[in-house]
Formats: structure tokens, sequence, C-alpha cells
């Protein structure tokens, strides 16, 4: 069990690390980051909780029009709404929270919790050889996902509106985590393209950064 959770942590640890060297700003707390990853680590059990009366649709279905429907309301929305929820217990009323960029950084954080979890999860049932595509694929998918939701977040908490901005950034999240698992519950397409939507989802987000970094107070 050990060895799962290192296979599970490290990489999660080290894409925290690289994303927040992004953070050119006040750097967040090293113990507010730990806060985020355990919330969203939390998270996962709500997030199986809400999924958990659809999982025999998952098995059973052969309609596409269903895996739709289950990848974007059931999964990419579930899971994507109480990533954020776990974003806004953990920092939202924070004075740490203090620019734009904040919010990328704390969802990644978020989202790195989340995927160590899920992580450890699918390690113990498939075996150490999916660690490397978990850690790396799987993570980095969590990290745009929750990502870009953190900019719309870091949006909001300096907005007059924040709402509607909070809901762009939470719809824009669950379509792009809906895509992802649509693809990936119907096999339609090859493993090659799961990547390189992957790899789409990074440009979005690393665009997200520049923005989010350009409007940081000072600059």
């Amino acid at each position: 069990m050990f060895i799962v959770l290192l296979a599970s942590l490290v990489p999660g640890l080290f894409w925290l690390w690289y994303f927040n060297r992004y953070d050119v700003g006040d750097k967040e707390p090293w113990g507010k980051l730990a806060q985020c990853m355990l919330l969203g680590a939390l998270a996962v059990i709500p997030a199986l909780s809400w999924e958990a009366p659809f999982r025999g649709l998952f098995d059973r279905s052969h309609s596409l029009l269903t895996q739709l429907g289950l990848s974007f309301l059931v999964v990419g929305l579930g899971e994507e709404l109480f990533k954020l929820v776990a974003v806004y217990l953990a920092v939202g009323r924070s004075e740490e929270f203090s620019e734009p960029m904040d919010g990328i950084i704390y969802a990644i954080a978020v989202a790195v919790g989340f995927s160590v979890v899920e992580n450890i999860l699918y390690i113990s049932a498939f075996g150490l050889v999916v660690a490397p595509l978990r850690g790396t694929i799987a993570t980095l998918a969590h990290i745009a996902f929750s990502g870009l939701a953190g900019f719309f977040l870091g949006k909001a908490k300096f907005s007059p509106r924040p709402w509607p901005t909070l809901a762009a950034g939470l719809a824009l999240s669950a379509l792009a985590h809906g895509f992802y698992d649509f693809l990936l519950i119907t096999q339609q397409v090859s493993p090659i393209m799961l990547i390189l939507t992957v790899i789409g989802l990074q440009y979005l987000l690393f665009m997200a950064i520049q923005r989010a970094v350009r409007s940081s107070p000072g600059r």
C-alpha cells in the first residue's frame, strides 16, 4: 500500500510544484496548498456518492446519447462542482487569496488532491502498470479542468457580480471534463487522441495563466 500511495502522491506533488512556479506574485503558503489538497482528496467522497446511482448505466448502456449524458452531467459536472466547492471552502474567504492567479493555483492544488485519491483507487485495482499514465495524463487532465475553473474563480473573487463568472467557469470545466470522459468511456478514438486532448487543454490552461498573471496587481 505504501508503494501505491507513493506512486500516486509523488507525481501530484511534482505537478503542483511545477505549476506553482508560474505564480510570480505573492507565493501561496504551502499550508494553504496542503489544505486545498486535503479538501480535494475529500471531494472524492461526494463525487463518488453523486455517481453511484448511475454506475450501472456506465457498464450496461451502449447508447452514445446515454454515455454523453453520463459523461457531461454526471462525471463532468459532478466532479468539477465538488472540486470547486472544495476550493471555496479552503480559501474562498482567505486573505491569501489576493489576486486572480491565486484562483488557478488553489484550484490546481485541489485537483492534485482529488487525482491522488483517484490514482490510489485505480492503481490498487489495476496494478502499478497504470501508475505512469495516471500520474501524467489523468492528473494533468484534472489539473486542466480545475485550473480553468480556477481562472474564473480568480476573476469572480474580484468582480462585483461573481456568480455569473463562477457559473461560466464551472460550465467550461464540466464541458472539458465531460468531453474527455466521453472519449475515454466510449473508446471512439485512439489513445493518441486522448493525449492530444489533454495537450490542448493544457494549452488553454497556460493561456489562462498568462492572462491571470497580466491582470495581477502591479502589472
